[in-house]
């Protein structure tokens, strides 16, 4: 990658307390074209304006989120209307736009599927103009960072070698192995097809993938970051929860930064969130956010968008003691941990469960999925993958008495099972 860093263009991860790092938040109450162009153009003006990150003439990719061909107002994709506004502020300063992704590891990654996954996320009209392309080349290239933490050497889609930016318009969504899937894991999508079970596979608890997501990151370094918030998803994304109606557009050079705003808009402990713990941790960001600057309009009363927490999240506020509870539970982690169920009557036998698992946990019986237990590592590919709604997660009869004693000892509140805690 040929990354433009002339006059002005600024470091997307650098954060530092005398030079704070904007995150612009501006009201957009819905998807109509024109008014989310003028709330896009608004928000990227408050953060610093498109020549602080952006040089005209470039070339650049446009990174959505693809997890996998569904409609916009399944809230699972970044929505077409405002990838499109994007697309159309980057044409306007003269840059080549390419719009790639790869989509999950469920997916056959041919160019067939792909250009599939495109029209049904709402994309294929975006590439009418000249000046924008959809990428159909599924081959993939190696790079290389060796000052990685976890992760030096990242198998990435082609479009990103002959980019000179990289432009993420991320969905904000709850996850279940992150919490939050915003800015920083959106860059995810890079790596192609069926090597992202095999990173599943490497990384398996989230503060391990929250340290490669952080690697990728800083080896990516991208020039912009846009993240959809007028509808998000709530409950167990990233593809079986719930849209809700947010009403935001979010706009910085920084992922970390823009989702640690997130956070707060959504009601969401940043210290609850793996890759932004890791990121504190590593001093990319302050524990109480005193190195982002947040302009433009106000955010909401505190609690105002409380959203629902994924099954997954056992979250206590920041920390977990260390008493024989605490032991028992790591002890037992496998016990305890939320494991993926399927219903027969939604499950369609279409295999991509089997596709994406990591372990090669997943069998199909009768044309029904089936997922022994013991061979389930949690890493939820499987209930990311699913479009029917056939997976959901729960915790076995042991598990259920153990988080019943958890929360008598008041390490969990009586609504989390309901909340999915």
């Amino acid at each position: 990658m040929n990354l433009q860093t002339g006059d002005g263009i600024r470091n997307s991860l650098t954060i530092t307390p005398n030079d704070p790092v904007p995150v612009a938040i501006v009201k957009c109450s819905d998807y109509e074209p024109d008014l989310v162009y003028r709330a896009l153009q608004r928000a990227v003006s408050l953060a610093g304006g498109l020549d602080t990150c952006v040089a005209p003439g470039t070339r650049v990719l446009v990174k959505p989120n693809l997890l996998q061909g569904l409609p916009p107002e399944r809230a699972v994709c970044t929505h077409p209307v405002v990838v499109g506004a994007v697309i159309r502020l980057l044409k306007e300063r003269g840059c080549e736009v390419t719009l790639a992704d790869s989509p999950g590891g469920g997916i056959r990654y041919t160019p067939a599927s792909l250009a599939r996954q495109y029209e049904r996320a709402g994309y294929g009209v975006l590439a009418g103009d000249p000046g924008c392309v959809l990428n159909l080349d599924t081959g993939f290239d190696t790079a290389r960072y060796p000052e990685g933490r976890v992760c030096r050497e990242f198998p990435l889609i082609r479009p990103y070698f002959s980019s000179d930016h990289v432009v993420v318009v991320s969905k904000a969504k709850t996850h279940v192995l992150t919490l939050l899937s915003g800015a920083t894991k959106n860059l995810f999508g890079l790596i192609p097809g069926l090597e992202k079970p095999l990173f599943h596979s490497r990384f398996q608890s989230g503060e391990r993938f929250g340290e490669m997501l952080i690697d990728l990151n800083l080896l990516v370094r991208p020039s912009l970051q846009v993240t959809d918030a007028i509808v998000i998803m709530e409950g167990d994304g990233p593809t079986s929860g719930t849209p809700r109606p947010m009403g935001f557009l979010l706009v910085s050079p920084s992922p970390l930064a823009l989702d640690m705003v997130l956070c707060r808009l959504m009601s969401l402990n940043p210290k609850e969130v793996p890759y932004l713990r890791c990121a504190i941790e590593r001093g990319l960001l302050t524990p109480d956010g005193s190195n982002i600057e947040i302009i433009g309009d106000p955010l909401p009363p505190s609690d105002t968008f409380r959203v629902k927490k994924p099954r997954t999240c056992a979250g206590s506020g920041g920390g977990i003691q260390v008493t024989p509870l605490f032991w028992a539970v790591h002890a037992l982690g496998k016990v305890y941990a939320m494991r993926p169920s399927v219903n027969p009557d939604l499950c369609s036998g279409c295999g991509k469960c089997i596709a994406i698992c990591p372990a090669h946990a997943i069998t199909l019986a009768g044309g029904r999925a089936r997922i022994p237990s013991r061979h389930c590592m949690r890493c939820y590919c499987c209930h990311e993958m699913c479009s029917e709604g056939a997976l959901f997660l729960e915790r076995g009869f042991a598990g259920s008495l153990l988080h019943r004693v958890i929360r008598a000892c008041g390490f969990a509140h009586d609504d989390d099972e309901k909340n999915g805690a």
